[in-house]
């Protein structure tokens, strides 16, 4: 197999086992939801205390009041018997802020009755025995919703007292940590699921290069009978098969440099004489 195909193999492996680590890490998100979805600020109680932190420092949503039952309105007074039977006192309570939360100097950090907000599309927050205000978000604990507060608290600790047992779920809190799993779902499951794919093409594409590519072979050179160079054609899947290219030998004789090159001629300089007589000459003519 070519060296590179194989490299290509085992990228794309490498890439694909990355999607299937987005994947598990998405399906762990999924868990992680349901398990903060469960989480109670405070679970089967008749008082307590939750420290409000306001991290932004313009408020925080607040609290809601849960207790075991129904929606029933058994005396058909207009309201639900649920929020009847269980009363809850505030004994410390931090300061509101209306920055963003309209209203909330009106309840004033204090509880107050809510089933579902607004279920008329008038604004309204109460525990009127409309069938259209229920909240069934936690009938899987057999939860019913009865209220809400410390709506628009700033940081501090917020005390309560009630003759029923009751679970509290602080809204700020449980809301950063469902959206921190919900974070890790779309990032595991996107990020997983591109992996997968870019690894199974980049695997195809060195499956493709088995069957594309050749091994590198050395071509081997022989010396024919009359001197020349001749490669040697390899067998299998080898560059250079079907060649068969002479190469002629080229012989070099060395030059060889002897003492007579070297020996130079001398050199006969003209005598005295005969350069007076010719000058005696020219001035006679």
């Amino acid at each position: 197999m070519d060296k590179r195909a194989k490299i290509t193999i085992f990228i794309g492996l490498g890439i694909l086992l990355m999607g299937v680590v987005g994947m598990i890490i998405g399906a762990a998100g999924i868990g992680g939801v349901e398990e903060e979805w469960n989480n109670f600020a405070l679970e089967d109680v008749t008082n307590g205390t939750v420290t409000i932190e306001d991290n932004d420092g313009i408020g925080d949503v607040g609290l809601t009041f849960w207790v075991k039952g129904e929606y029933l309105d058994d005396d058909e007074n207009g309201l639900w018997d649920v929020c009847e039977q269980v009363g809850i006192r505030v004994t410390e309570k931090p300061e509101v802020t209306e920055t963003w939360a309209t209203g909330a100097s009106e309840f004033n950090g204090d509880f107050y009755s809510e089933v579902l907000y607004d279920f008329d599309k008038e604004g309204t927050s109460s525990c009127e025995s409309d069938y259209r205000n229920k909240n069934n978000e936690r009938e899987a604990n057999g939860l019913v919703k009865i209220g809400r507060a410390c709506y628009g608290c700033l940081a501090g600790d917020f005390t309560f007292e009630s003759n029923e047992t009751v679970w509290v779920t602080y809204d700020d809190a449980l809301g950063e940590e469902i959206a921190e799993e919900v974070g890790l779902i779309v990032l595991g499951f996107l990020g997983g699921s591109g992996a997968l794919c870019c690894g199974v093409v980049v695997m195809l594409i060195g499956v493709i290069l088995i069957f594309t590519l050749n091994d590198d072979a050395p071509v081997q050179m022989q010396v024919a009978a009359d001197g020349s160079y001749v490669m040697n054609p390899g067998s299998g899947n080898t560059v250079g098969v079907g060649i068969n290219q002479s190469i002629p030998q080229v012989s070099m004789t060395p030059s060889v440099i002897t003492e007579e090159m070297t020996r130079a001629e001398p050199y006969q300089f003209p005598s005295t004489d005969e350069s007076v007589e010719t000058e005696e000459k020219s001035i006679a003519e």
